[in-house]
This record gives structure tokens, C-alpha cells and sequence, in this order.
């Protein structure tokens, strides 16, 4: 999700690019399935396009291609991703591109999901359609991280946004709520929202914030893709009451480890809060298994020291966003991170690379990768390649 570069500036065929373009109208929408755009061309002019819109709805293909009617007949088709070649939710792909006769198509990436039958472009060209892959598959792969990132670790894109003072406090005084950033900062976070699966917090954060997590601000044009909303709680359970769980109740969850007190978590049930739960000992890589198995490929984490200290020394941080305010917290400001040192005393050992930077507002927000060769993630530190700005 670049905040500051445009990836389909590297996408060579401009119909794919449009395509790219098409796809992210599903972000935040699609998940558990990939982004996938489609675009139906005619002597390299647009006749129709669609998207991928959300799980169970029809596939892009198929919405371009009713879009197109009898304009798909000896068309050129652009794709983002393989056509699916089995019965799912929907039929396959590859049975309609060919009952409508389409001359030639176009795809971006290969499907790596090994749990359907695959084989779409194969289909394909046995049907006497010209089947051809971009030279580049990088830009598409890195549009669908997240969707990859389930299919190869079981686990959701974690992306961790914080707001921060220059001396790196997440607050001005422990337990107490504080804020940071400016207008700018705000706007950004709302974005990161908008663009999201889901959202996850501590239990600790909604005791002391009692946030609402949703996308507001600017961005009330993209109501529907309000993310869903989770809160995490490994012994400590929040309040049935709190916000989180009253806009819309349906979209919000506790995820709660077997270490949670049985007569709390009742409360929360009776109280109509969904309570999903993980094994206490496979601590937060559990928890993210959890999300997974609930149909969310990414999730965007605001954690508390706590939480921070726990998913960096689990190692499974994909992204970093850190939003950083002019003003200094001081010693009494509590700390972010907790945990040991990354490295010895005399020297630091960097656990991320910055891939991006901008001014919003009066607020410096910085975007971080994995260092490469970490344990963790897909494509760590040069999945976007996005130059610094």
C-alpha cells in the first residue's frame, strides 16, 4: 500500500497498468481472495472493465466481460491475475472468457495458490486463446503481498502504524491518552484504515483510548470499506461497552487467548461481542493464525509498548508506518518499545529499511520494510521499490 509512489508507473503495457489500476478499487474489500483487475480492449482502445469487489461477488473477469457484451467477441483481454480454472464461490473464469470467444489474454501474474487446481492459462491456450505474461510480474506480486503473504505463512500482512514524538514516544505520560501528530498525521491514519482489512489494537489501548477504529475525516467517501476491528487480549479482557464494539457491533472482535478468564469472556458473548480464541502458548503468531482463519489477508496493527515489544520480537512486522510530530515527550513520556536492544551497546543493528517518506501536513511519515533476509514476511525491504520522496 505506497502512500507516496505509484507502482503501475513500472508496469510497461499500459492496458495492464490500467488493469492495476482497476484492481485496487477492491482493497480492503476482498479479502480473504487477491485484488484482481480486468480490462477488455479493442485495437488497443477500452471497451469495459472490472474488479474484483469482495469475496463471493463476481470476479473480474466476469464483470468486465458483462460490462462488454458483445464487444468481448475477438477482444483482447488484460488481466492481473491467472483465471481461475475450477468451482468455487463462482464458476471458472476460463469457461467464460472462452464461451465468450475473447481472441487473446493478457496476465499479469501466475496463480502461486496451490490449494485450487490452477492451470487457467493452460485452459486457455488448449481453447485457441493467445496467452501471453507481462515480462514483469513484480508490480502485481507486490499488489497482492497480503494475499500471498496468508498463502505462504498462514498469517496476515502485518502492517504497524504509529504516531510519534521526535524522541520516538507514543505518548506524553503513561495511561493516559495523548495527541501527537497534526491534521496530517490524522489524514493518513484514516487512510491506512480505509485501505485495510482490518484493524487491531490491545486490550490496553481500548482500557486507556476506548477508540472507535474506524475511517473518518476525509475519507467518509470509502464508508464501505470500513475495515473490521479487532482487539487482542491475552489475560486482560476489554469492557463489553467500549466503542469498538458498538459501530457496527457485526465488524468488531476479541481475539483471546486460552489464558483468558472463562467468566469474562462469557460477559463479552452475552454482551453479543464475538470472541475468536488462540492456544496462550503460540503467543502472537497464534493470534495472527486466528485472523487469518477469519478471512483477513492484512491487518493494520496501532499497539501499544506492549503489543510493539511482542510482535517485534515475534518477528512478523511486514510494514512499519511512523507518523513523527515535532515535539519531544521527555523522560516521564512512556517508551514504545520495551524489549532488548538490537544489537550490542556500541552498536545498533537496524531491523528495518525505510522505503518511503513525505511530508503531511506538519508531520514526517516515514514507511519501513524488513531488513532482506529476516525470517519474516514476503519480499522484505524491496517488495514495492518505491523510490524515497
Amino acid at each position: 500500500m505506497p502512500l507516496f509512489s505509484d507502482p503501475s508507473v513500472g508496469i510497461a503495457d499500459p492496458l495492464l497498468r490500467r488493469a492495476y489500476i482497476v484492481a485496487e478499487r477492491g482493497r480492503g474489500t476482498v479479502s480473504p481472495n487477491p485484488l484482481v483487475g480486468c480490462v477488455v480492449a479493442r485495437d488497443g482502445r477500452v471497451v469495459a472493465e472490472g474488479h474484483h469487489a469482495r469475496a463471493g461477488g463476481p470476479h473480474a473477469e466476469v464483470v468486465a466481460l458483462d460490462a462488454a457484451g458483445p464487444g468481448a467477441r475477438g477482444a483482447d483481454v488484460y488481466v492481473t491475475l491467472e483465471p481461475c480454472d475450477h468451482h468455487g464461490r463462482t464458476p471458472p473464469c476460463t469457461e467464460r472468457l472462452l464461451a465468450e470467444g475473447v481472441a487473446s489474454v493478457t496476465i499479469g501474474m501466475r496463480d502461486p495458490d496451490t490449494s485450487v487446481s490452477g492451470g487457467g492459462a493452460e485452459r486457455l491456450a488448449a481453447g485457441g486463446v493467445r496467452v501471453r505474461f507481462a515480462d514483469d510480474p513484480g508490480p502485481f506480486r507486490a499488489q497482492n503481498e497480503a494475499w500471498l503473504t496468508r498463502l505462504v505463512h498462514r498469517r496476515p500482512f502485518v502492517r504497524v502504524k504509529a504516531a510519534l514524538t521526535l524522541d520516538a514516544r507514543p505518548a506524553l505520560s503513561a495511561g493516559t491518552r495523548s495527541a501527537i501528530t497534526s491534521s496530517g498525521g490524522r489524514d493518513v491514519t484514516m487512510r491506512l484504515r480505509a485501505e485495510s482489512t482490518a484493524i487491531m489494537v490491545g486490550a490496553g489501548t481500548v482500557d486507556v483510548d476506548d477508540p472507535i477504529l474506524t475511517a473518518r475525516g476525509p475519507l467518509e467517501e470509502h464508508a464501505a470499506r470500513t475495515p473490521r476491528r479487532y482487539v487482542l487480549a491475552r489475560t486482560s479482557l476489554p469492557a463489553p461497552g467500549a466503542r469498538v464494539f458498538q459501530t457496527p457491533p457485526e465488524c468488531a472482535a476479541v481475539i483471546a487467548s486460552g489464558a483468558a478468564d472463562p467468566d469474562a469472556l462469557e460477559t463479552l458473548r452475552n454482551a453479543g461481542v464475538r470472541v475468536i480464541g488462540y492456544p496462550a502458548d503460540g503467543g502472537i503468531l497464534a493470534a495472527l493464525e486466528a485472523l487469518a482463519a477469519d478471512g483477513v489477508d492484512d491487518v493494520l496493527v496501532e499497539p501499544g509498548p506492549r503489543l510493539m515489544t511482542a510482535l517485534v520480537e515475534s518477528e512478523v512486522i511486514d510494514e512499519l508506518v511512523t507518523i513523527t510530530a515535532g515535539g519531544l515527550g521527555g523522560d516521564e513520556a512512556p517508551a514504545w518499545y520495551t524489549g532488548p536492544i538490537t544489537g550490542a551497546a556500541e552498536r545498533l543493528v537496524p531491523l528495518f529499511v525505510p522505503i518511503e517518506s513525505g511530508i503531511v501536513g506538519t508531520d514526517v511519515v516515514t514507511v519501513w520494510r524488513t531488513v532482506v533476509g529476516s525470517p519474516s514476511g514476503i519480499g522484505k525491504g524491496s517488495a514495492l521499490r518505491c523510490s524515497l520522496v
